[in-house]
């Protein structure tokens, strides 16, 4: 019994030894510096729940108990003869010995033990917590569409809000933490707030989109978040007596460390030139169960429909299908031909076999990301082919693909939508002194039939009734400007425009330019095309454009930020871009295509380009284009978030329904000449209708992923940010709270107490 009872007292000071360390190193300022070590070596960390000088006091409580059993050591007197008397004194003096005293009172140890979880509890140990409080973290939760897979139970997007859930429990209550939620675009769900409840319901609050995955303007918004100097959150822009309710949180202009959480499975463009500064990226690894490479998904990646050159009443389909398994895919596709009103005309249906995906290399795990083997290309069936033939072309018609392979991870890239709409005109004005290489394309039936043309001089440009006013009124849908342009910014026309060998306002052209004038465009002699953006609609089909050779250009001295650049020189030299201007685009080739000599107005060329064949299919990519002809055959595919003009003439409004809905919104034209439609946020067709009565015109358009890393589901293990390389780790372990162990432990050893001292009183 004695080495028992001497076995519970070492036990009970060992247990006490790391509580009185932690309140040591937190009353002299090194509580931060213990959870790291513990961090690191122990995984658990702490927290004192009370001031501390409530913790002193609650760590005075044992030696405060152990002096009231002392206190409580007295002699019962007693009256008895002489010789008992000493007998009594002996023994009662080998009662008293500390240890003799101490075995009697198990209730003392009990006690002991009871305080000292208790102030285990106030000390608050957990596993997985946080190192220190007081820093900042960034939840970044992407939901693409690629995230509403459901290779992860039950989604990507459910495990990704999961984890973020873990993140804000593991973080220490001084931390200050905030939402990203990221798609194509990115916005602030939840600026820098200490109060964790109201972070997870943000959280909770993110739901699936239906868009691609881009990740520059979410780290964008992170970085400046960290870096206040280039924020709001500034604390130099604080105001002195902030409006009750309505206070925030400032930051030295200085920035902070902070650490970003990316949750996400990867799927995104590389971002080539972004500087981390001062985030710290974490990354964790998604749990795929597929193999490393692959992802469980078939999916839909293109579809088309033309008419027959010959027989416009017979519509070719044609779909590409990609297969991400390893396995072999047997799919049945489904082609429903319906009348605008949603009436089936008619269904087709092939039964194909698509190849497997072939397994990636394995690559080491700290191999980097730009040395890696190349990804293997999936499985694919490149064109399968549906010929209807009888759809008339004044028909207004949809075609829905449908896939059916037994289920997979995505379902939404199971299906894909063509509409087929209206016909409709394009109206045109050229302005030039006389061009026959543009006339060339625009006198030809091919051309006549998409659009009415009009021609004007350029002398003619500060005429209000030849330009000014039907330009400003929107009359036109394209301009072209050949070796001219308006006098201003505030004659540009509402309509896009062409600007051939001449820029448009606010740039200075080559014979106005003065010496000193920052707008001024600078000569370029006999420039080399060194490249051009084939996949721009404007560039579509497009071929061999190198093989072009041109004797004069200018370079533009700026251009606005993110302007395509559809041809390029050398020497950094744009030779066709699309400069923004609101809704409209005004295209501007930097070299003239012929100017006048003593023979005609048109007879020295300054390009070999009208010589090719490629240069009447620009005119013609440029009259579909910006010109908004529409045929009788598909609508072009949008893609998820893609802006789609809706030009509806002398209307105001426009109603647009969605898939899914029964009625549809209104969107109302204001002085422009266009609705510029962008909540193309779902996946299908869409009905636009303006008018009414006998006037009433009706447009359908369809959007469709068609996007091959959404459909590529395999989670991205290694990729960069600028000049870094991020590696996926190991995601987030669930924090647990220790402090509530000790709270139940306390209350069992309170109630063994209890019961230890009722059977003294009873015996």
């Amino acid at each position: 019994m004695r080495t028992l009872f001497l076995a519970g007292v070492v036990a009970l000071i060992v247990f006490a030894l790391p509580g009185v360390v932690a309140f040591a190193a937190d009353l002299l300022g090194y509580g931060a510096d213990l959870n790291a070590w513990a961090e690191s070596h122990l995984g658990v960390s702490h927290r004192l729940a009370l001031g501390l000088p409530a913790g002193v006091i609650l760590f005075c409580v044992p030696p405060l108990i152990v002096l009231l059993y002392f206190l409580r050591l007295k002699r019962k007197p007693l009256a008895v003869p002489s010789t008992f008397l000493w007998k009594k004194s002996v023994e009662d003096l080998h009662v008293n010995r500390l240890m003799q005293w101490m075995r009697r009172n198990v209730l003392l140890l009990l006690q002991l033990l009871a305080a000292l979880l208790v102030i285990y509890s106030v000390l608050g140990p957990r596993t997985q917590g946080a190192l220190q409080s007081g820093r900042h973290y960034i939840l970044l939760i992407d939901n693409s569409i690629s995230m509403s897979a459901t290779d992860v139970p039950p989604s990507r997007l459910e495990w990704a809000k999961a984890e973020a859930l873990k993140v804000i429990d593991s973080a220490a209550d001084g931390d200050p933490g905030m939402l990203i939620v990221f798609n194509s675009t990115a916005e602030i769900r939840q600026s820098y707030t200490h109060n964790k409840e109201e972070l997870k319901a943000a959280v909770r609050a993110v739901g699936p989109t239906e868009f691609a995955t881009r990740i520059d303007e979410a780290l964008a918004l992170a970085a400046s978040r960290a870096n206040p100097n280039r924020s709001t959150e500034n604390a130099a822009v604080a105001p002195q007596n902030p409006e009750p309710g309505k206070e925030r949180t400032y930051y030295s202009p200085d920035g902070f460390e902070a650490d970003v959480y990316l949750l996400s499975d990867g799927r995104f463009p590389p971002v080539a030139d972004f500087a981390l500064q001062n985030l710290t990226l974490k990354y964790p690894q998604m749990p795929a169960k597929a193999e490393r490479g692959t992802s469980d998904n078939v999916g839909v990646v293109r579809f088309d429909a033309t008419r027959d050159g010959e027989d416009t009443r017979a519509v070719l389909a044609t779909a590409t299908i990609h297969n991400y398994r390893t396995q072999p895919a047997e799919v049945k596709v489904w082609l429903d031909v319906r009348a605008g009103d949603g009436r089936l005309i008619g269904t087709y249906r092939q039964q194909i076999v698509v190849p497997g995906k072939e397994p990636r290399v394995i690559d080491p795990d700290d191999t980097p990301a730009d040395k890696r083997s190349p990804e293997p290309k999936p499985g694919s069936v490149d064109r399968v082919a549906f010929l209807i033939p009888d759809l008339p072309d004044t028909s207004d018609a949809v075609l829905e693909l449908r896939l059916e392979h037994g289920g997979d991870s995505l379902p939404a890239d199971d299906r894909a939508w063509v509409a087929f709409g209206v016909a409709r005109k394009a109206t045109v004005l050229v302005v030039t002194k006389g061009n026959k290489w543009i006339r060339n394309y625009f006198d030809t039936k091919a051309a006549r039939t998409a659009a009415d043309f009009r021609y004007l001089d350029p002398a003619d440009l500060a005429d209000p009734k030849e330009y000014l006013t039907p330009a400003r009124e929107g009359k036109y849908d394209l301009i072209i400007f050949d070796r001219c342009a308006p006098a201003g910014e505030d004659q540009m026309p509402v309509a896009n425009t062409l600007f051939i060998g001449h820029p448009p306002p606010p740039y200075t052209p080559l014979e106005a330019a003065k010496p000193g004038d920052p707008n001024a465009v600078t000569p370029v002699k006999n420039p080399l095309i060194r490249g051009w953006a084939a996949r721009h609609p404007v560039m579509r089909e497009l071929r061999a454009l190198d093989e072009v050779w041109v004797t004069d250009a200018f370079k533009l001295p700026f251009l606005p930020p993110r302007t395509p650049r559809l041809l390029e020189g050398d020497q950094d030299l744009v030779l066709l871009a699309a400069l923004p201007r609101q809704a409209y685009t005004d295209l501007v080739l930097t070299f003239p295509i012929a100017s006048a000599n003593a023979d005609g107005p048109d007879r020295v060329l300054h390009t070999s380009w009208p010589l090719q064949v490629n240069f009447p299919m620009f005119l013609r990519n440029v009259l579909y284009q910006l010109g908004n002809v529409r045929n009788a055959g598909a609508e072009d595919p949008l893609k998820p978030g893609q802006m789609i003009p809706l030009r509806i003439g002398a209307e105001k409004e426009v109603f647009v329904t969605k898939p899914g809905q029964d009625a549809g919104t209104r969107f109302d034209r204001g002085n422009r000449p266009e609705v510029a439609y962008s909540h193309t946020d779902k996946l299908g067709v869409y009905t636009a209708e303006w008018g009414g009565g006998a006037a009433k015109q009706t447009r359908r358009f369809a959007v469709n992923l068609f996007d091959t890393e959404e459909s590529n589901l395999a989670p991205v293990n290694q990729f960069k940010v600028g000049a870094e390389t991020v590696t996926a780790g190991d995601p987030k372990q669930v924090p647990r709270e220790l402090w509530k162990l000790a709270v139940l432990l306390g209350l069992a050893v309170v109630l063994v107490e209890w019961w230890v001292y009722n059977r003294r009183v009873q015996i």
